[in-house]
């Protein structure tokens, strides 16, 4: 047990991709404990036409058999990955518009378009993308927005909203 090396099996251990922390301890006269934090998948990252299930911090956990997270935000894009727990904690705020989302695309590095299911994409700002979803859910309560024939609802100018209707793949905008 004193041959045991405990720095190379926290290294190890910590080495695999569900391990966020771990420690190691030397129990004598004949134990070695092992205590594990595990990560907790948060997102699923598509990168590359690859998905990959990442934890809040934005590590991948898997990149294969990911059947059983299929209900998780989808993430899409570059740098996706780091700002995903912000983008949830975000839409968390509005509880009703949450139910709606079912992915979401990092653009230019600074700000998130959010794809609800029905179609409707959602063009959140990069200064105040709070304020922006807060008045989207104002804007669904009083005029039930997201229940028309809409495919595009630009929030990226503060006090506008910008509304595209028609048909899918329709150039109308109102």
């Amino acid at each position: 047990i004193l041959a045991f090396d405990i720095l190379e099996a926290k290294k190890r251990i910590e080495a695999l991709p569900w391990v966020r922390a771990s420690t190691v301890e030397r129990m004598l006269p004949d134990t070695i404990l092992v205590s594990i934090v595990e990560r907790e998948p948060l997102a699923i990252w598509q990168q590359d036409n690859r998905l990959h299930l990442i934890d809040a911090e934005g590590r991948v956990i898997l990149s294969d058999h990911l059947e059983a997270y299929a209900d998780l935000l989808v993430v899409v894009g570059n740098g996706a990955e780091t700002q995903a727990a912000a983008l949830i904690a975000l839409i968390g705020t509005e509880p009703m518009l949450m139910q709606q989302v079912k992915a979401a695309t990092w653009v230019g590095g600074r700000r998130w378009n959010v794809h609800l299911k029905g179609g409707i994409d959602v063009r959140l700002p990069e200064a105040d993308p709070q304020g922006a979803w807060a008045r989207l859910a104002s804007y669904h309560k009083n005029h039930h927005v997201l229940d028309k024939n809409v495919t595009v609802l630009d929030l990226r100018i503060p006090d506008r909203l910008i509304v595209k209707t028609g048909p899918k793949g329709s150039d109308q905008e109102t």
